[in-house]
This record gives structure tokens, C-alpha cells and sequence, in this order.
């Protein structure tokens, strides 16, 4: 596990989303490593789709839209999705 709380955090909201995605029947997703400048983001085995998970006590929902956009560009998919943890809540309950 990370030393960095914050990082460690947001692994596991990317790792629970993962495995939410696998129960809903999406069974190639998993989890991608950070990837730098070519991040492609959080998420990965979903054709057309990047994913940009987020847990953070303050949200920005403009911010993330255009990470997510950003990541399908460089993933050169259609459609970026921000997936933004609901504080105290479920994963099948985040934004």
C-alpha cells in the first residue's frame, strides 16, 4: 500500500469501480497503472471508453469531465466518463 493516504485512497475507489463494472457483467474491465503523460485512464477494457476515477473530499465536476475527456483523446476513444466517489456511500452509489 502507498504512503501517500490520499494516493491509497484513490487506488481503491479504482479497484472497487473495477470490480463493480465486473459484477455488472463488464468482465474485461480491470484496473490500469498510471501511466504519466500517457495516462489513458483508470480503467481499462471497455472499447470506446476512458475512465477517470476521482475520490476526493472536494469534487469539481467541470475539472473531471475534461480529465476524462482529455484520457479519451489520448486513449482515442469516444467518450471519457468521470467517475466520482459519493462520500460514505457505496461505489454503486457514486456521481
Amino acid at each position: 500500500m502507498s504512503s501517500n493516504p490520499n494516493k491509497a485512497r484513490g487506488t481503491r475507489w479504482e479497484v472497487a469501480v473495477a470490480k463493480y463494472l465486473n459484477d455488472a457483467g463488464f468482465t474485461e474491465t480491470f484496473r490500469l497503472a498510471p501511466g504519466g503523460e500517457h495516462d489513458a485512464g483508470d480503467i481499462g477494457g471497455i472499447v470506446d471508453f476512458a475512465f477517470e476515477c476521482r475520490e476526493r473530499a472536494k469534487l469539481s465536476l467541470s475539472e473531471n469531465v475534461a480529465d476524462a475527456r482529455d484520457r479519451a483523446l489520448k486513449k482515442n476513444c469516444k467518450y471519457g466518463v468521470a467517475v466520482m466517489k459519493k462520500r460514505n456511500s457505496a461505489t454503486a452509489d457514486g456521481y
